[in-house]
């Protein structure tokens, strides 16, 4: 066999070690793969030495290369893995740097050319802590005005402008592009747009949608590839026919209960200017949104307290103001715990005439 075959063969050899390197690290083989790399070992004794070095090439990297998401770009790594040696193995290096060679090349490229093309493909996250609101101005021009305590995942890919709506609230100005569909998800149901003005929050269970101006469909689930959710329901109706302007959809997260009700718009986006407005309102409600900004937290005792209605118009920020307004008015305590203050209810006691005859008010 002459230098040219040998070095043919090495070729052959190292880009079968990096296959098999590919293959093991996406799980176990099957029994007929199990057969197959068993024969490949028994063709040459140099075979599990090449395997068991391109292995320990691979763990070497960053885990990033081994994530589900890169398994697509392998391919491509292996054909450049293949045009680098063969201008590497062209000075005939001896058997045990070609085989670093080889694992090496697949691995860079693996790991930085398909890791670089796995990062962008991540969405970028949009962040705010307690008490900050933001403005998040995006690549086609739409705009995103996000609460306090708020969590927005953003990805454009293609012919799609998807979003997702980890925690909190956030309002949309969407550019308006009828061929790339705007949509939101939040916590199993999906807000689609292609240029409108609407706000969609997540709290207390519920998905709320309050549309400012165009258009919008509301579907129960984010779908999967060729297989559409359906669209969401009030009375009967799609969402895209009885959620118009200036109304406000609310939809139970665990199920496909939905209604829809007027909704006063400076009233709905009375955050974006720092106000909480409150207009009898579920307590739950209330202190979920009242804790946005609030580094000390509010937690409410019983379900009494839960249950309580509340109206009003409070300072974003100004806790305090917000419960003493409350415990001023319906039969609430606040009592001072550790990094928290706890609302509990009390109801007043019947006066005792014991002794002076004092009464007492728990």
């Amino acid at each position: 066999m002459d230098d040219d075959t040998m070095d043919l063969d090495l070729d052959l050899a190292l880009d079968q070690a990096a296959e098999w390197c590919v293959r093991l690290s996406e799980g176990e083989l099957t029994p007929a793969e199990q057969l197959e790399l068993d024969a490949w070992f028994a063709g040459h004794p140099e075979h599990r030495e090449l395997l068991d070095d391109a292995v320990a090439a691979w763990r070497a990297v960053d885990e990033q290369a081994a994530h589900p998401g890169m398994i697509a770009l392998r391919g491509e790594a292996l054909n450049d893995l293949r045009r680098a040696q063969r201008r590497q193995w062209a000075s005939k290096p001896g058997p045990r740097v070609a085989i670093w060679s080889a694992a090496a090349a697949l691995v860079a490229a693996v790991a930085l050319g398909g890791g670089l093309a796995w990062r962008a493909s991540l969405p970028d996250v949009y962040r705010t802590t307690e008490g900050e609101r933001r403005i998040v101005e995006l690549a086609d021009g739409s705009r995103a005005s996000l609460d306090a305590d708020t969590v927005l995942k953003v990805r454009y890919d293609g012919d799609r402008r998807r979003l997702w709506l980890e925690q909190g609230r956030a309002k949309f100005a969407v550019a308006k592009d009828p061929l790339r569909p705007f949509s939101v998800a939040a916590g199993g149901k999906l807000v689609v747009a292609t240029g409108t003005t609407f706000s969609v929050e997540r709290i207390a269970g519920q998905m709320r949608v309050v549309l400012y101006e165009g258009h919008v469909a509301v579907l129960d689930g984010e779908g999967a590839k060729g297989s559409p959710p359906p669209l969401l329901r009030v009375n009967g109706a799609p969402t895209e026919k009885s959620l118009t302007p200036d109304h406000e959809l609310v939809a139970q997260l665990n199920s496909d209960a939905a209604t829809v009700a007027p909704a006063d718009p400076a009233r709905a986006g009375a955050w974006e200017t720092g106000q909480l407005v409150f207009q009898d309102e579920p307590m739950s409600l209330a202190v979920e949104r009242v804790n946005r900004y609030a580094r000390e937290k509010l937690r409410i005792g019983d379900p009494t307290v839960a249950n309580l209605r509340i109206s009003g118009v409070f300072t974003s920020g100004d806790t305090r103001a917000f419960v003493d307004g409350v415990t001023a008015v319906l039969p609430v305590r606040a009592v001072n715990g550790q990094g928290e203050t706890v609302l509990r209810s009390f109801q007043r006691q019947p006066k005792n005439f014991t002794g002076g005859g004092e009464s007492s008010v728990e």
